[in-house]
């Protein structure tokens, strides 16, 4: 979302690509992405599994496995990441710019309590005894909405619910009060109502700090109830962005319509089943010319040959604000029943 980035943007990353070496050769999984978020504000990444939004993620905090190549920019407050060794990196990852993993359980050492493990993460970026850190720890866990957080704080991660662990993480994510917040599907596995906690937990805190949340997620009726801007990603590319008043009444991807037309809604009339998006998602690589979603698409034959041959760029859509689109059709298909 480079047209939008301006001087207040605390995360800008342009032109993203990561590539992975594998025993078939290269495979790549994220192709010239851009997006910005400023603070106080989230930005919501959504799509299918494997459009290379948790890639995405893991390449801005520099946590890709050795065998992923990365290239473009990103910039934390002005800072380049990109060039930092491992040691700078570890400085300002968890300090300045922190991730909320998708799986609490894995993410917490089963070994160690988890006031523990909040401390240390704290320990690791500031010069303070073992009390001091032990105290930050448990006004953290209190401040998380962990009941009895002086207590629980000597709990083990297994004695806790999926609920309490998911808010242990973002305690942990946020004991050293960083800038930019990447949640990635902080709501996964998680009943309803207490991914309605989660959710709010995470609005609460930006509220209170100003921190810029990226929130990583399939789900459209999150992005919809906490997002400011949303980016629609498809086989590694940005497939729309704007704000997110835009994508759920102006949208003017194919893609971006097929899923809003599969996502249940309580405020229009229900239909007698949910629209689906035929076909599968493509392998990473399959498509190197034309628009990836072209197989899936039902507004190929209003396009031609194009949709096969020529790769699409985002490019401005009508009406007021920021928002753009990669597709040949030029407009919103009509008549398309969200």
């Amino acid at each position: 979302m480079p047209e939008q980035t301006t001087d207040k943007d605390v995360l800008e990353v342009h032109d993203l690509h990561v590539t992975f070496r594998t025993e078939g050769g290269l495979v790549p999984a994220v192709d010239g992405i851009d997006f910005s978020v400023a603070p106080g504000k989230t930005l919501a990444i959504v799509g299918e599994s494997g459009s290379g939004k948790s890639v995405s993620s893991a390449a801005v905090m520099g946590l890709l496995p050795s065998n992923a190549e990365m290239k473009g920019e990103v910039l934390l407050s002005g800072r380049e990441l990109t060039g930092l060794s491992k040691d700078e990196l570890r400085k300002v990852r968890g300090n300045d710019i922190a991730l909320v993993f998708q799986d609490a359980l894995s993410a917490l050492n089963p070994y160690y309590t988890v006031g523990w493990q909040v401390a240390e993460a704290y320990r690791l970026h500031h010069d303070v005894s073992k009390k001091e850190a032990h105290k930050r720890a448990v006004r953290m866990l209190d401040l998380v909405g962990v009941p009895s957080a002086d207590q629980r704080a000597n709990s083990y991660p297994h004695e806790f619910s999926g609920g309490m662990r998911q808010r242990v993480v973002i305690a942990m994510a946020l004991v050293n009060d960083p800038t930019v917040l990447i949640a990635d599907e902080p709501t996964t596995a998680l009943d309803v109502t207490v991914q309605a906690q989660i959710m709010r937990l995470l609005e609460d805190i930006q509220t209170e700090f100003g921190t810029a949340l990226v929130l990583i997620s399939h789900d459209l009726g999150v992005a919809a109830e906490v997002a400011d801007d949303v980016l629609v990603m498809y086989a590694g590319r940005a497939a729309e962005c704007g704000t997110v008043r835009d994508l759920f009444h102006r949208a003017a991807h194919p893609y971006s319509l097929g899923l809003l037309g599969a996502t249940p809604r309580v405020d229009v009339p229900p239909k007698p089943r949910l629209t689906t998006i035929p076909g599968s998602p493509p392998s990473p690589g399959s498509i190197t010319t034309g628009c990836p979603f072209q197989p899936r698409c039902a507004y190929t034959e209003r396009v031609g040959e194009r949709c096969i041959t020529e790769r699409p760029e985002l490019t401005p859509r009508p009406g007021e604000g920021y928002h753009e689109a990669a597709c040949h059709l030029g407009r919103r298909p009509q008549g398309v029943a969200l």
